[in-house]
């Protein structure tokens, strides 16, 4: 039988008729199979099938090297699968699928394994047989092993965020004995006074203090949880209410956290804006919603069937007095069965690294230096770079040791998160930086960490130049000459008059359904460079780019949860490039964070058309459209030429980039905002798209071999 026969075998077994496609367009339709000049089938694409098993038929293409089962109801991938020789592409993105056979490792020609989307809880060791980078997200080009969007638990997704060699340490780490992790970890957010502080005191059975001070940065106390015969240490992070210090937030809410929610029963609560809080950071985490102060306001409660629909990670609502010791039994009850449930706590963990973990955890220093911990690490056993480097990272993400990876962080281990956002609140809430409308001369360090009466930290002067580069690494604040930083956050409220052409500027808007308060001020620390004089205030900023002649008005509306965009000059188009390209990396730094980009029509500024509904006529060969309210035809290709620049030649291209080499200095971070830049998101066919990538990062390797 040959391979069109079995083609029209396959089509009487599963009732479908497929159609033979261009070989470069079958990862886009519906579905399909390509030959090669022997008609030899090369192509499969089975995309939502709802099929619920691989019809074995399928294991006899022998020469088939690309094959998409995407979006079907496979709970499982047979061994036989490892007949497929010749295999280069496998997406099974957006299954039900609960393991991988060993056997998958046989697959020697695969090039790239999309099993994103699935129920994977475990990868098999063999996973490391293939001469693949493992990655946790999509990256360009689209080669790889990709696994986002699975709840593993072995390898833990942070070690996988890490890639291969992280995986592979960790592997090999479980060759000798190993535990449960059996730890896992609670955040209290919600407003300054809201009564964090007293709900913990009271989960840990200690009394309440009506004069409780407000928290400024981070508490974090342990509780020992009893599970049977096993303890689960429970780690309790408390964070102060302070809104400026949310920018610090994203390096310590994690995915894999169970929040406490508590609200003020005294007063109307930003409830919606905590549970987008924490939605953007930490996904679908399961969130418990206390009440708090029902003694001073009986009749006090929030929507609950609206806001449980809304958001699926609570768990449930709880009304409960701190002063008068009322309902808090019943949630520590509620606390203690939600938290034994968290599949986290089962994560395997080997022996050695939990010696170097216990530790840390027991020195009393709130940092150390990279050789003392590297003499720790050796003592234990742990004597890989490779292994000691994904063990830090992975205590990083357990929030056991604050480690960054830039050069000017990477000797300092924080054993203790509070001395690091204790020193960053003591700055930023100093009399001096309200004074100076956000600026801090470094001469100044000195009187503004100064240990005084009751401070828990002491700060040397030594670490003054890490504590800053730690702020600079929260996208706080950006240096500024005469040995000063400038924090965004604390500049004037008011914005300053200046003159900008509104007329022929280009019009961008994007839309938010919740609007983040470090947006705007890390937009500004990463484009500092272009700041136009002194022009910028809380909310907004004015730019100017003497490279592309251009400038730029940038705006946030924080009620209307909008940031609004306006370029204009002899590069407008370009320059709108490198803008939007900086807030879709902020933007995508948080998860669950709803930004529609919309294109203002020209003719009519207050009627905003989605960028993305756009593409999406475009692709389907729509010429002209009605937007809402606007009355008349557009042409769709003329609205996204106002802001498009991927249609550049290379010569083009290599200009654009020699001039963006000054700001994103280094290859990494200049490919980046190329390949965010230049991606040819309209009529590109995967080959293409590939060829069009790979043409990018040519071009940015050649801009820095030559200069």
């Amino acid at each position: 039988m040959n391979d069109l026969q079995r083609i029209k075998q396959l089509e009487k077994e599963i009732g479908i008729n497929l159609e033979l496609t261009d070989f470069d367009t079958i990862m886009e339709i519906n579905n399909g199979y390509s030959i090669d000049k022997n008609q030899n089938v090369i192509g499969l694409n089975f995309d939502q099938f709802m099929l619920e098993n691989i019809p074995q038929l399928l294991f006899s293409f022998q020469y088939l090297s690309r094959f998409s089962l995407y979006g079907n109801k496979l709970s499982k991938l047979p061994k036989e699968i490892s007949e497929l020789k010749n295999l280069q592409t496998l997406d099974i993105c957006s299954n039900q699928l609960t393991e991988l056979p060993n056997e998958i490792s046989e697959l020697k020609n695969l090039q790239t394994l999309d099993i994103s989307s699935n129920q994977l809880t475990e990868l098999p060791k063999e996973i490391l047989e293939f001469d693949m980078e493992i990655r946790w997200e999509f990256a360009s080009p689209y080669k790889g092993i990709f696994l986002e969007d699975n709840p593993l638990e072995s390898p833990p997704i942070e070690i996988v965020k890490k890639g291969k060699d992280a995986v592979r340490a960790y592997f090999e780490s479980l060759e000798g004995e190993r535990r449960a992790l059996n730890e896992v970890k609670v955040i209290l957010v919600g407003d300054g006074g809201a009564g964090k502080t007293s709900l913990v005191k009271r989960l840990l059975g200690n009394e309440f203090d009506k004069n409780e001070s407000q928290t400024h940065g981070i508490n974090i106390d342990n509780w020992l949880l009893q599970d049977g015969k096993d303890k689960v240490k429970v780690n309790i992070w408390d964070f102060g209410g302070q809104e400026i210090m949310h920018a610090t937030h994203q390096f310590f809410l994690s995915k894999r956290s169970l929040y406490i929610l508590v609200l003020d029963g005294r007063k109307d609560e930003k409830t919606e804006y905590w549970l987008k809080h924490i939605e953007s950071f930490g996904g679908d985490s399961p969130v418990l919603v206390v009440i708090n102060k029902i003694d001073e306001n009986p009749g006090f409660d929030v929507n609950r069937p609206f806001l449980q629909d809304k958001y699926e990670g609570i768990k449930g609502f709880y009304r409960i007095s701190c002063a008068e010791d009322d309902g808090i039994e019943q949630f520590k009850e509620q606390l203690s069965e939600e938290l034994l449930q968290l599949e986290m706590r089962k994560t395997p963990f080997a022996k050695s690294w939990f010696e170097v973990k216990k530790q840390l955890e027991e020195m009393k220093e709130d940092f150390i230096s990279c050789e003392r911990y590297k003499e720790i690490c050796a003592e234990a056993g742990v004597d890989e770079q490779t292994a000691q480097d994904t063990l830090v990272d992975y205590l990083n993400d357990l929030g056991i040791a604050l480690h960054f990876k830039d050069f000017e962080l990477d000797d300092v281990h924080v054993l203790e998160p509070g001395w690091a956002t204790g020193a960053v609140y003591k700055i930023i809430n100093s009399t001096e930086l309200a004074d100076n409308n956000g600026i801090l001369k470094m001469n100044r360090l000195k009187h503004i960490l100064k240990q005084r009466e009751g401070d828990k930290y002491f700060y040397p002067q030594d670490k003054f130049k890490f504590i800053i580069e730690l702020m600079k690494k929260f996208e706080l604040c950006y240096e500024m000459k005469n040995k000063s930083v400038l924090i965004p956050d604390l500049t004037k409220v008011a914005e300053p008059p200046f003159g900008f052409n509104y007329g022929e500027a280009l019009k961008f808007r994007i839309d938010y359904d919740f609007l983040p308060k470090s947006v705007m001020p890390r937009f500004i620390v990463n484009m500092h460079e272009d700041i136009k004089g002194k022009l910028l205030w809380r909310t907004g900023v004015v730019l100017e780019d003497k490279d592309f002649k251009s400038q730029a008005v940038i705006k946030a509306d924080e009620v209307e949860k909008r940031i609004f965009i306006y370029v204009s000059g002899d590069q407008k188009r370009d320059y709108f490039a490198v803008i939007l390209s900086t807030f879709r990396k902020i933007n995508g730094s948080f998860e669950k964070l709803n930004a529609v980009e919309k294109i203002c029509l020209p003719d009519q500024q207050n009627i905003p058309v989605s960028y993305q509904h756009l593409v999406t006529q475009e692709g389907m060969g729509v010429k002209e459209f009605v937007p809402e309210g606007a009355g008349k035809l557009y042409n769709v290709q003329e609205l996204l030429g106002t802001i498009s620049i991927i249609d550049r030649t290379e010569e083009e291209m290599l200009q654009i980039l020699r001039k963006l080499k000054d700001k994103f200095n280094t290859e990494d971070s200049l490919l980046n905002i190329a390949l965010d830049i230049f991606s040819p998101k309209l009529k590109a066919g995967p080959a293409e798209l590939e060829f069009k990538l790979v043409k990018v990062k040519d071009l940015v390797k050649k801009i820095f071999s030559s200069e």
